[in-house]
């Protein structure tokens, strides 16, 4: 098995959910539970990343476009024309995709740098959309009174009902990606993450399984945009920029973008390091919200420089390591235990 590439655990999954679902009564304050439900939305879209980065090998810095994309979607229609947010979920899967099938034939041949390049202009043009097609998108100020979502009369607000909505969706993302990453699609998409040439060589469809890749992340940050729309009464431009895709990309990195679960830990540890310093803020004035960026761009500097495979791919393969050495001592028989056996 590849490096890096964790096997499929159901007992992994289960141990995870118990801890999301206990979280809240060990955190209980509305301030940690609001994080966790926005390091929920974030997970949705760097697993998404992670697929696309670690498995594909596609380098993207326009996430944040697709997030925003599927936030703008359900914002418009649910407060311009009235329809129902369960109704918009479909557009705002839709529409990512759409885009990301029509960008992804037009940059069909474009690899690496080039790709990466194409995507953060792709971002930078959906930001000015959102920013200057004041007829659709109502401007820099964006929309306000956006309905929070009802299912069977119930009402999800920002608090503990939304973190479990969240969280049920990044697991069933989470699941997803497991499952996709396990299949045959999985296998051809390691194989051209290591030799895109090889694999065309061995028959292997590469244009048609990177394009269903970046089809499905572009869906994952599409979710991620519309729960954050539904959690907040106002969206803007400013959530869709280019500091949203590089902080995605800090996360896919930071927690290793071979892993399912090393983009899932990095987007945990983002949002734990944001909680860190606004404690650290309320007490010390020098440290204030321009702070966070810098300290994101110092950890993605060692991350790269001492682990760049990421922290959960490092700390699994040491661990195998360890364990295997283990197993290896524990088989040598020493000379006293054997005349012991004998002896008995």
């Amino acid at each position: 098995m590849r490096k890096g590439v964790q096997s499929f655990s159901w007992k992994g999954i289960a141990v995870f959910s118990i801890l999301i679902i206990l979280l809240p009564f060990i955190f209980s304050s509305s301030f940690y539970i609001t994080k966790a439900t926005f390091a929920g939305i974030y997970t949705i879209v760097a697993v998404g990343l992670g697929l696309l980065m670690g498995f594909a090998g596609q380098i993207s810095l326009g996430q944040a476009a697709f997030y925003g994309i599927g936030a703008y979607s359900t914002a418009i229609l649910t407060t311009t024309y009235g329809l129902n947010p369960w109704m918009t979920l479909v557009i705002s899967l839709a529409a990512p995709a759409l885009l990301a099938y029509l960008l992804g034939h037009t940059m069909a041949r474009l690899h690496g740098y080039y790709l990466a390049m194409a995507t953060l202009a792709f971002g930078i043009v959906i930001h000015v959309l959102l920013t200057e097609w004041k007829s659709v998108t109502k401007g820099a100020s964006g929309f306000f009174g956006i309905p929070k979502i009802e299912l069977f009369g119930f009402t999800f607000r920002q608090g503990l009902s939304y973190y479990y909505l969240v969280w049920a969706c990044a697991l069933i993302v989470i699941l997803i990606s497991l499952n996709i990453i396990h299949s045959r699609i999985g296998r051809a998409l390691r194989s051209i993450h290591d030799s895109e040439v090889a694999s065309s060589a061995m028959g292997v469809d590469t244009g048609k399984y990177k394009m269903q890749v970046f089809i499905i992340s572009s869906m994952f940050a599409g979710l991620a945009g519309w729960l954050f729309a539904h959690m907040s009464y106002s969206i803007s431009p400013g959530s869709f920029g280019l500091n949203g895709s590089i902080l995605f990309l800090t996360m896919v990195v930071l927690g290793g973008a071979t892993s399912i679960w090393g983009a899932v830990c990095g987007a945990l540890l983002i949002s734990a390091i944001s909680i860190v310093v606004h404690t650290a803020g309320s007490h010390v004035s020098f440290i204030t919200s321009d702070f966070e960026q810098v300290l994101y761009g110092f950890i993605m500097m060692l991350i790269v420089i001492f682990l760049p495979q990421g922290l959960v791919p490092a700390f699994s393969s040491k661990l195998k390591k360890i364990t295997q050495s283990s197993v290896r001592t524990n088989k040598i028989p020493t000379i006293g235990t054997v005349k012991g056996d004998q002896n008995v």
